[in-house]
């Protein structure tokens, strides 16, 4: 660290608590602005932790949330750094896991709680002698790294170098600035809009669609950035060979894959193609794909591969040509990640830590993927900032599923043995079959495909694409709640507001859900109890936070005669829910990555299932253990 002119504070705790070292050696109390009490003040640009356990608690009883609540004072980046302790050095490099399960639950995943990232190796054990030994590779790698971190902390934002890097899968089929459930061209160019306001150089694009055009057409302003032939998209800049193996030496290691330097991909034989566009100070970059066009998953989760020079060739330029100050993947997911290597615990033969040096990655993640996120944590040294799903509502029916559910209700208002025929034929021209014949017993018959409808009816399915930073609309936010209300208990034991409203109507709702595939009177009742549900939820949002819990339980008692007090806990978990539903952190967050901060941890999970995801913009875990039953 030295030798990078990194001032090292380093501090020893004999205790299961790091607190009491960062509050005396890497952090004071200063008075506050406002002459309110005081605030802590960082002395440090970083703060590294080497024990392999977590902040507070260590390896016995995990803390995080006294842990996130230390390191949001001190606002700095958090980096893991990992000594072996249940496996030796040897035996780590031999692993192609890396870490062994018991380091992985010890040394990662519960420092992950305190949102600890980029969980390095840096010595361990002989395994010849059993003396803890350095591994200099490692170390060095652990050093780029936190020194680049503190620069990036350190430089002005009009001084700093952005990367943006848009993926494009499958390639050649008009994919670029995809990721999942995430607008990336509105989002990008939003978020080129606050870093500009922040401060940042750029040149900016007129809106999303010029960036597009840039992008993908190679339009504009300068134009120094064509398509050529055989590109996805406009190039924005070349990088030669001789550079290209001067500056990434382990191209040598690619070669026995995928031939000598250039290769096939991205090149014209004397020059790589480097995909994107140069906007001031920032690059928005295209990700090359992953392999051959015919196979473009070829390396990907493969132990015996490389990735392409055409690959390595993009990052090399983003790190060393373009001299960018960190890189931002844009959504879920790209292939950096999924390069060949070790499970966890990355040694120095690992592809993600060779192709990104030192370079700080922060990513955009979607929240309900905290699996896969894991791994960009894990393998691509990724500082994650979760973004919302699009929001969900029930796919409701249309067309020939309209029509059918109108030739029932006709039927049921005036049977006639005539219509169920027709009925049969709607339905299997829908790819409804039912063993149950309409022949041998009408009313069953009428009753399952009236609930098949209703399943089809009442399955939720995303809505559009999320934009960063873009808080859901008011329709938008009548769905989540409502579907929220449905789901979530205010309390252990408490009832949700199905269950009030069914009661209020005098029905069991647990009856109404476990009979309505044999009873169409059940199903309207379960329809009846939906709409007043939803009714109330447009109520509670079309009016401000003081006056929602009264209009929305003035319709209920109203509509279905339920008790206003009852109604309190629910109220609380859904005005809670509102208020963090429309805080934007998921550009503020990025923006406070790009300056050092620390970005606190959170869950991974859909936002009716766990609404505690929300506020997104938060640096998300794939597994919290203090949330599993343990018996």
């Amino acid at each position: 660290l030295e030798k990078r002119g990194v001032e090292a504070r380093v501090a020893y705790t004999a205790g299961l608590d790091g607190r009491p070292a960062i509050n005396t050696f890497f952090a004071h109390q200063v008075d506050s602005h406002n002459g309110e009490g005081k605030h802590t003040e960082p002395l440090i640009d970083l703060l590294a932790t080497t024990s392999g356990y977590a902040l507070v608690g260590g390896m016995a009883q995990s803390k995080p949330d006294e842990a996130r609540a230390a390191m949001e004072a001190l606002n700095v980046p958090f980096l893991q750094d990992i000594p072996l302790v249940f496996q030796s050095v040897d035996n780590w490099l031999a692993d192609d896991r890396g870490l062994n399960p018991m380091h992985i639950a010890m040394n990662v995943a519960l420092a992950e709680l305190d949102s600890a990232t980029e969980p390095l190796v840096y010595g361990g054990p002989s395994q010849d002698s059993g003396v803890a030994v350095p591994v200099p590779a490692m170390v060095d790698r652990f050093a780029d790294r936190v020194a680049r971190r503190i620069a990036l902390r350190r430089k002005t934002n009009a001084d700093k170098r952005v990367a943006l890097v848009l993926f494009n899968y499958p390639p050649n089929l008009g994919s670029i600035g995809t990721a999942a459930y995430l607008d990336v061209f509105e989002s990008t160019y939003r978020l080129l809009c606050e870093m500009r306001d922040a401060g940042y150089k750029i040149t900016m694009p007129e809106d999303a669609d010029d960036l597009r055009r840039m992008l993908v057409e190679g339009k504009g302003e300068p134009s120094s950035a064509p398509l050529i032939h055989g590109t996805d998209a406009a190039v924005g800049a070349f990088l030669s060979l001789d550079d290209y193996r001067r500056l990434f030496p382990d191209y040598s290691d690619i070669e026995p894959f995928w031939g000598p330097a250039p290769g096939e991909l991205l090149n014209d034989g004397r020059r790589f193609q480097i995909l994107g566009r140069q906007l001031g100070n920032v690059f928005i970059g295209v990700q090359p794909s992953f392999g051959y066009e015919r196979d473009p998953m070829r390396m990907l989760m493969c132990k015996d591969a490389a990735p392409h020079h055409g690959f390595a060739a993009f990052y090399t330029w983003i790190d060393r040509v373009f001299c960018a100050d960190a890189v931002v993947h844009m959504g879920t997911h790209g292939a950096l990640e999924f390069m060949p290597g070790k499970q966890a615990g990355l040694g120095p033969k690992c592809w993600p830590t060779r192709l990104l040096g030192g370079l700080p990655n922060i990513y955009y993640y979607c929240v309900n993927n905290p699996s896969e996120g894991t791994i960009a944590r894990r393998r691509g040294m990724a500082t994650l900032v979760s973004y919302l799903v699009p929001p969900v509502q029930q796919a409701g029916l249309y067309k020939g599923l309209r029509a059918l559910k109108d030739s029932i209700d006709l039927y049921r208002q005036r049977p006639d043995a005539g219509m169920l025929e027709d009925i049969q034929a709607q339905a299997e021209k829908l790819g409804i079959t039912l063993a149950e014949s309409w022949e041998s017993d009408p009313d069953a018959y009428i009753a399952t495909l009236s609930h098949e409808l209703l399943q089809i009816e009442q399955r939720l399915i995303p809505i559009g694409l999320h934009v960063l930073g873009r808080p859901p609309a008011i329709e938008e936010l009548v769905d989540i709640l409502t579907l929220v209300a449905t789901f979530q208990r205010p309390q252990p034991g408490a009832p949700t507001l199905p269950e009030l409203v069914a009661a209020g109507l005098g029905y069991r709702y647990a009856d109404l859900g476990a009979g309505m595939s044999r009873d169409p009177l059940l199903q309207d009742r379960y329809r009846q109890v939906e709409g007043i549900c939803k009714e109330a939820m447009r109520r509670f949002v079309s009016v401000d936070a003081a006056a929602a819990q009264p209009a929305a339980a003035a319709y209920l008692h109203e509509a279905a005669k339920v008790d206003p007090a009852a109604l309190d806990v629910i109220w609380t978990l859904l005005g809670d829910l509102r208020e963090r539903l429309v805080v934007d952190h998921e550009t503020t967050g990025l923006l406070n990555a790009l300056a050092g901060g620390y970005i606190p941890p959170s869950s991974g999970n859909d936002v009716v299932r766990n609404p505690s995801v929300v506020p997104t913009g938060r640096n998300i875990n794939g597994l919290d253990p203090f949330r599993i039953p343990s018996a």
